[in-house]
């Protein structure tokens, strides 16, 4: 397992920065979840949703392996970012910047108008249908869109985000006020502009989404530029502490994304900073060098001992070496650390499932409560319908592999799987009434597909 590049492990979502697909039409989708990584964008992104009067956990952030310069919001507050776009900025007010303008077209309404049909639709369908108007843009037929879209035969982009100049606008003064009012200077959302300007330059046919759905004209550079030299907030100014977090983020998906050649030249013996010791130890994970690993591993834990995130990458980095045991005490102190991340108690669970002896009724006791926490993991539903089968809970395992085919974009396969659910399970009402329940989304999921693609 160590050796598998993270684009294979598309299939196993067993990197700490785990994978988790979704499916249209069969083509895997590459959403990354990592809670390090989120934690981050939500520190980030948070204060921003408050200040501009959105309830912080109504907006889902949702991280897209793509290399594109890009960010997005479709299906109604849902905020995706581009792991392209994470690794081109150098400070976090880059990345808060084009935050604040994506949070300007939520609270604005221009999804209303714009996405409508999609507000109801898994995430999955979403960035399906997103990356399949990327793939249409990039040679102006619209029939290329569907190795990604089934059934496509338009141009989806122009439905999906096509903003108007004035939206583009209005998000970027919603930006502005957004900033001013945390006490952050704009001036990275001008970086951030210059820098998708410059890709704009250098490919001027991109299939970039973003680069066709918010151009960046000199004009709305100049409106930022001078809003930072007349505000009373300092050039460069914002939070300086969510610098080491910003450094860690990029280096661990620079390790993960890249092949440890590149990362030991981007993060050389010689740098000795957290976040290089960090990428160096993933990249001889990877290799597998697993005693550099581990022996980086544990000069960060002991300078930060009680940083849950260390304890979960190591034990990703033992279990994935075969060492279970010592894998299971690094997720226990993760979980201790960080109790009831559903992340974490996803991974302990996977750990707790392949002991000698696996430890069934805590493993689906966490599973259990990691999907109350967080119900968009198909990887914790697969992994509880295995740990009920082996408990010989065929119902409730059958149950866990519909909601399973639910998030994976497969609704004639949560029929089946819900139907056989139903047949197993004799007086377990809550249970009945859940399968029923997966039923009634299912045929809602197979309308909204069969009416998008006859729309678009």
């Amino acid at each position: 397992m160590s050796r598998l590049t993270i684009k294979r492990c598309f299939h196993y979502s067993a990197l700490a920065i785990s994978l988790v697909l979704f499916s249209q039409a069969s083509h895997a989708i590459p959403l990354i979840r990592d809670p390090e990584i989120e934690h981050t964008l939500h520190l980030y992104a948070d204060p921003i949703f408050k200040v501009a009067g959105l309830k912080e956990s109504s907006v889902k952030i949702y991280i897209v392996n793509d290399s594109a310069i890009n960010a997005f919001v479709a299906g109604g507050a849902n905020l995706f970012i581009h792991t392209g776009l994470i690794l081109q900025t150098a400070t976090p007010d880059m990345l808060i910047g084009v935050m604040a303008h994506e949070t300007g077209h939520i609270a604005g309404g221009h999804l209303a108008r714009g996405a409508e049909k999609l507000k109801n639709a898994q995430i999955g369908t979403i960035v399906s249908y997103v990356l399949g108007a990327a793939a249409a843009a990039a040679t102006g037929k619209p029939e290329a869109a569907a190795a990604v879209i089934t059934g496509s035969q338009n141009t989806v982009m122009r439905n999906f985000l096509a903003y108007t100049r004035a939206h583009e606008e209005a998000a970027d003064q919603a930006s502005l006020g957004y900033l001013d009012s945390l006490g952050i200077s704009a001036d990275g959302l001008v970086k951030t502009f210059q820098l998708l300007k410059r890709g704009e330059r250098m490919h001027p046919g991109s299939p970039d989404p973003y680069m066709k759905s918010h151009p960046v004209s000199a004009a709305r550079i100049e409106h930022v530029r001078n809003h930072v030299e007349n505000s009373k907030i300092p050039s460069g100014q914002y939070p300086r502490s969510l610098d080491m977090a910003h450094k860690r983020m990029v280096a661990k998906l620079f390790a993960f994304l890249e092949t440890p050649e590149r990362t030991m030249q981007k993060y050389p013996v010689s740098d000795k900073s957290f976040a290089a010791r960090m990428a160096r130890a993933i990249a001889y994970y990877k290799m597998p060098d697993i005693d550099r690993s581990l022996q980086e591993m544990d000069g960060l834990i002991a300078e930060a001992k009680n940083d849950p995130y260390l304890h979960e990458l190591k034990g990703q980095i033992l279990f994935e070496n075969g060492l279970n045991n010592e894998a299971l005490s690094s997720y226990e102190k993760a979980n201790a650390l960080l109790p009831n991340h559903p992340l974490i108690l996803t991974d302990l669970a996977k750990v707790e499932l392949a002991q000698p002896t696996p430890r069934l009724s805590h493993a689906i006791s966490q599973l259990e409560k990691a999907t109350r926490l967080d119900n968009d993991n198909s990887y914790t539903w697969r992994l509880l319908a295995t740990a009920q089968g082996k408990a010989g809970n065929l119902g409730l395992s059958y149950l866990a592999l519909a909601e399973e085919a639910l998030l994976k974009n497969n609704p004639d396969e949560a029929l089946k799987k819900a139907d056989q659910s139903i047949n197993a399970i004799k007086d377990n009402k809550p249970a009945l009434l859940r399968a029923e329940d997966v039923k009634a989304r299912a045929r809602e999921m197979q309308r909204i597909k069969k009416d998008m693609e006859s729309s678009f």
